[in-house]
């Protein structure tokens, strides 16, 4: 039975649900089927970490997100590593990807992680996202997507050969909960009886984290001891803590945090106020830490947390509502034990396994049938 090589292509410049998934999938292919490798397009941490997990690793730094003088360099180093098929993330890696998958006469597939109208602080840099990957969409033989969400807005812009596959969550174990929770809270000099709101993820405002502090300058007269947890970061850093300062809400801001769940323990609720979300895979980490959740009923997210069950989800951006669920959960000891029982029996259904499995699938239908 023949081995194939797949080149994975991705921007790498920080490490989110993109790279977390790209790392996984490099990390679990059969390898008697198929021979992993990754392309990074930025010369960033996530190069490192897949070199550390011994992956066949090779940089082509773009200088911009439309330079295409690094095309020629990748398309000859595929050529020497027999690359059979590419299978690009990010808009970086789409164009990059599709174009020289093309010249080299194999076929490209692409997983789409996030809504690219979301995905740009600009809305000049978001339009030309969207242009260059409906121009280069029919070079993609498969795409993959990680909710139906995504199916539906990536067809409705012209793609085809669709297929969801759910992002897979590794089980961690957060064996001594309440050891973690003062670890982290002394380090962050989190009063130990301090009601903690907190969230993960890239301080962007497709992540809403905005209407989080909007939130709790609702809630802070009711709970005089909140106390405000935002893990990540990005290009909002300062503009946040300018608005968190002006709140006068205890809060801890503490940039990039490489193995952010961690500090789940930490929180008392976890809150994901996202504008847009394609799955939300830190909420299958949130469910295995025993915090209960709120969300936006945005995106992908009501296909991980159901409403009432997993979790709370109120309206993208609908601060008043995002407030009220927050102090249901408080106020209601019984209603957040039922939402962490819920989902802590649900997050396994989205696994590590069946999301490679799946993928793997996709593969081999394509090659054997090329």
């Amino acid at each position: 039975m023949r081995t194939y090589n797949i080149l994975h292509i991705i921007g790498g410049g920080e490490i989110g649900g993109a790279e977390q998934h790209v790392l996984s999938l490099l990390k679990g292919l059969n390898r008697e089927r198929f021979t992993p490798h990754l392309a990074c397009l930025i010369n960033g941490p996530f190069a490192d970490l897949a070199k550390d997990n011994m992956i066949s690793t090779r940089i082509f730094s773009m200088r911009y997100p439309l330079d295409l003088s690094p095309l020629p360099s990748l398309v000859s180093w595929s050529r020497r590593k027999k690359i059979d098929l590419v299978h690009t993330h990010g808009s970086r890696a789409n164009l990059l990807g599709r174009l020289g998958a093309k010249w080299s006469g194999i076929p490209s597939i692409t997983t789409v992680h996030s809504s690219l109208a979301h995905d740009y602080c600009s809305p000049w840099s978001a339009l030309v996202a969207l242009t260059l990957d409906r121009l280069t969409l029919p070079l993609t033989s498969e795409i993959i997507t990680v909710s139906e969400y995504l199916t539906e807005e990536v067809a409705s812009r012209g793609g085809k050969n669709l297929v969801t596959i759910y992002n897979g969550q590794t089980p961690i174990s957060f064996a001594d909960r309440d050891f973690s929770r003062q670890r982290f809270r002394t380090q962050w000099r989190i009063p130990a009886d301090a009601l903690v709101l907190g969230t993960i993820g890239r301080l962007h405002p497709t992540k809403g984290q905005i209407h989080l502090i909007e939130a709790a300058t609702i809630l802070r007269p009711s709970f005089p001891n909140l106390h405000l947890l935002l893990i990540g970061d990005g290009p909002l850093h300062q503009d946040l803590d300018l608005e968190l300062r002006h709140t006068a809400i205890p809060y801890t801001l503490t940039g990039y945090l490489p193995k952010a769940y961690e500090a789940l323990p930490a929180m008392d609720l976890f809150v994901l106020p996202s504008i847009s979300e394609g799955m939300g895979l830190v909420l299958l980490e949130a469910m295995q830490a025993g915090v209960p959740i709120v969300a936006s009923a945005v995106g992908g997210i009501p296909e991980v947390v159901r409403d009432g069950k997993d979790g709370l989800l109120v309206p993208s951006g609908n601060v008043k509502g995002l407030a009220e669920a927050c102090a249901s959960i408080i106020t209601h000891p019984d209603l957040a034990k039922s939402l962490v029982l819920s989902g802590h029996k649900r997050w396994p259904t989205f696994s590590i396994e069946t999301m490679i499995k799946e993928t793997e699938r996709v593969y081999t239908h394509l090659l054997d049938n090329n």
